[in-house]
């Protein structure tokens, strides 16, 4: 006999669900419901059809007294209600921030469905403000685990560079597409979601992406533990790989696959291109416009490589701070300059840092290569007559 569940289902999706007005989140709240284990497939199939009636009223109900209340940021895509977001830069509201309770606190289910789906869509709220508008995102209520942390910190500065100073600001999300799944494993089960959002510009335009979580109940509160948005020239698409398949939710703690993107070794992608030209010709002309940080992590990044020649080339060519020729470069014994982990050790973090400018043509990043209780660091930088950054001749002495 056929479960009558499903047979609910498709009544709901032709009745209640079509219905503008029922929202994403009062779906999730009543398909957690019919599938919740029950002994339906006992009943007579008139009780069935009758469980429909019933079902279907109740959802109508539900989704009328939701609409008295606050309604959530995301909405059915044939009738999206859009999240709104402000222009102003800095410090975002004061708002408590939300904690993402899981309904069980020694477990995660498809009950644990809407609050995930919430906690997406939030998350995605903040990070879309955070590259575009410049605002703060607290990536501590919604990550736990510090390897993607750290990652994602690195992909907000990235992205926030190449929209942040644009002047086209976004102006609301409108949630589209998106979906729930629970799978079990030997660490409790996880959560898969995924979500599509268009994001809506100020000043018109915009643009859509698609986003997958997956999400694991740690001490009682739901926690994403993989943050992954496709489609090409995306951040993750470029740096994580076009033909990564996202099926692990413990990939954060395999630390072979965290050693391709910690430490000072991984540039921006803008940068990279930079690094890739300046690498063949050693015009410095390359270089204009670049940040001193940017400079910086170009120069680790060939000395980690042992690209001397292209090290050599980022030194500055100002008069009275050039310290020793190129032939005198090409001369010093490998033993001399260091092993690659000695470099990822002595830069760690400076791309972290921040640059302090001493006087016209001088200045210092400062940072913390093992952490902001760690002794601080300083790089030096020369900005040449041309007024592009350098590297000083001994960056640390």
């Amino acid at each position: 006999m056929k479960d009558p569940t499903n047979e609910i289902k498709k009544s709901l999706d032709a009745t209640v669900f079509k219905n503008s007005q029922f929202t994403a989140k009062n779906k999730v709240a009543v398909l957690q419901k019919i599938r919740q284990p029950k002994k339906i497939y006992l009943l007579p199939t008139f009780v069935g059809g009758l469980l429909i009636m019933v079902l279907a009223s109740a959802g109508v109900y539900f989704a009328s007294e939701r609409l008295s209340s606050e309604s959530p940021i995301a909405s059915e895509p044939t009738s999206p209600k859009p999240a709104e977001i402000p222009q102003n830069n800095g410090q975002g509201g004061t708002q408590t921030t939300p904690v993402y309770a899981a309904k069980n606190e020694n477990e995660i289910s498809m009950l644990d469905g809407e609050t995930a789906y919430e906690m997406a869509v939030d998350a995605l709220t903040d990070y879309y403000k955070a590259i575009w508008n410049g605002t703060d995102i607290d990536l501590d209520q919604y990550i736990g685990n510090e390897n993607l942390k750290e990652y994602l910190q690195t992909k907000v500065q990235s992205e926030f560079k190449k929209y942040g100073t644009l002047d086209s600001k976004v102006k609301q999300l409108d949630i589209g597409d998106w979906e729930v799944e629970f799978s079990e494993d030997e660490k409790g089960g996880y959560l898969y979601v995924a979500v599509s959002v268009a994001i809506q510009k100020h000043h018109g335009g915009g643009y859509g992406e698609g986003t997958e979580f997956f999400i694991r109940n740690i001490d009682g509160k739901l926690t994403i533990v993989d943050w992954y948005t496709g489609g090409k020239d995306t951040y993750d698409y470029l740096i994580r790989g076009y033909q990564q398949k996202i099926d692990d939710p413990d990939i954060w703690s395999n630390s072979e696959w965290v050693k391709k993107f910690k430490g000072v070794t991984g540039l921006y992608d803008f940068e990279q291109k930079v690094y890739d030209r300046f690498k063949i010709n050693r015009d410095e002309k390359e270089l204009r416009g670049l940040d001193p940080i940017s400079i910086a992590k170009m120069y680790v990044y060939a000395s980690y490589h042992q690209d001397f020649e292209t090290e050599y080339a980022l030194y500055t060519d100002r008069e009275g701070h050039i310290q020793w020729s190129k032939e005198e470069d090409e001369e010093i014994p490998l033993a001399h300059r260091g092993t690659p982990e000695q470099t990822l050790q002595t830069f760690r973090n400076i791309e972290k840092g921040s640059f302090v400018q001493t006087s016209e043509y001088e200045g210092y990043i400062e940072f913390y290569p093992n952490g902001d209780q760690g002794e601080k660091s300083g790089f030096s930088m020369i900005k040449d007559e041309d007024g592009i950054w350098q590297v000083a001749f001994l960056p640390i002495q």
